[in-house]
Formats: structure tokens, sequence, C-alpha cells
């Protein structure tokens, strides 16, 4: 099922994302591309392409927690280098399956997969 501009008619609403510090946390997302809704010391909603959001919530525990999704850039060496700039912690990227990829560790504890994207010419 599409709708008339070739697009899924169905998209992911929210994700959530734990972690220390949101209002930091949010600002270091916006930093890598993500548009901010909302953002406080309390939560933050954050938009990604095709208008899914994240909603950010200040984490409970003091260890890294693994974000319960990954993000896709078109250009994953853009990518690395600009999590990189950004205070993330970041391994090589290695090639698995469909995409290319790295993980990411960011200071306020969350690890996040980041992947390349694969829809081609696809509107999305």
């Amino acid at each position: 099922m599409r709708g008339d501009d070739g697009r899924p008619l169905a998209a992911a609403g929210h994700l959530s994302l734990r972690a220390r510090g949101v209002a930091t946390a949010a600002r270091r997302l916006v930093a890598l591309g993500v548009r901010a809704v909302v953002i406080n010391d309390r939560f933050a909603v954050l938009e990604l392409r095709g208008g899914t959001h994240i909603v950010v919530s200040e984490a409970s525990s003091t260890g890294v927690s693994d974000a319960p999704f990954d993000l896709m850039y078109d250009d994953i060496d853009a990518a690395h280098a600009r999590f990189r700039e950004e205070g993330f912690e970041v391994s090589g990227i290695a090639s698995g399956g469909v995409h290319r990829g790295f993980e990411a560790v960011a200071p306020e504890g969350y690890r996040v997969r980041v992947v390349d994207s694969h829809v081609g010419e696809r509107a999305v």
C-alpha cells in the first residue's frame, strides 16, 4: 500500500531514548542533523527525516544503554567524522549485510548504531 506520492502510508511515530542530561544529549543530536521540536531539562522531542520523533528522557542508570533503534545517513563516512567531532566514541566503519556502519557511544550514556542508507532514489 502506498500513498499518491509513492511513500509508504505508515511510518514509525515515536522512538524512546534514555540519556543522562536530556538537554545536552538533545543538542548533541541536533548537531548531527536531527531537528529540535522541544528541548528542556526534563524531556526533548526531536524529529527525524520522515517525521519520526525521538523522545529523550532522563536515564535511570549510570551505565551505557543501547538505543533501541539505529540512525541512517546517506553518507556514512561524513557521519562517522561528524559523530567523532560531536564527542562520541566511535568504532571503525564495518560492512555487514546490506549496510556499512559503526557504533557510537555518547557522553550522555547511550550507544547507537549508525548505518548507511540503501533506499536509493525512492521517496522516504
